[in-house]
């Protein structure tokens, strides 16, 4: 079964974040969190990288997801 395309504006979750970096090491933490079943934030069926994407550009994630792991 072939999964439907999803667009992501990596634009806008580069401005949700603050900067390229930031982005990234956000992504990675709540890409493993998906991994692990945590309930996105989205409604999704897409892999955990693809709904962590969606997230922080709806808003759900920002920057301040990094205080949750220090």
């Amino acid at each position: 079964m072939k999964h439907p395309q999803v667009l992501i504006d990596t634009d806008k979750c580069v401005v949700n974040i603050g900067n390229r970096f930031y982005l990234i090491l956000v992504a990675s933490i709540r890409a493993r969190e998906l991994g692990k079943n945590h309930k996105p934030k989205v409604v999704t069926r897409s892999d955990p990288v693809v709904a962590t994407l969606q997230e922080i550009e709806a808003g759900h994630i920002g920057r301040e997801y990094l205080k949750k792991v220090r």
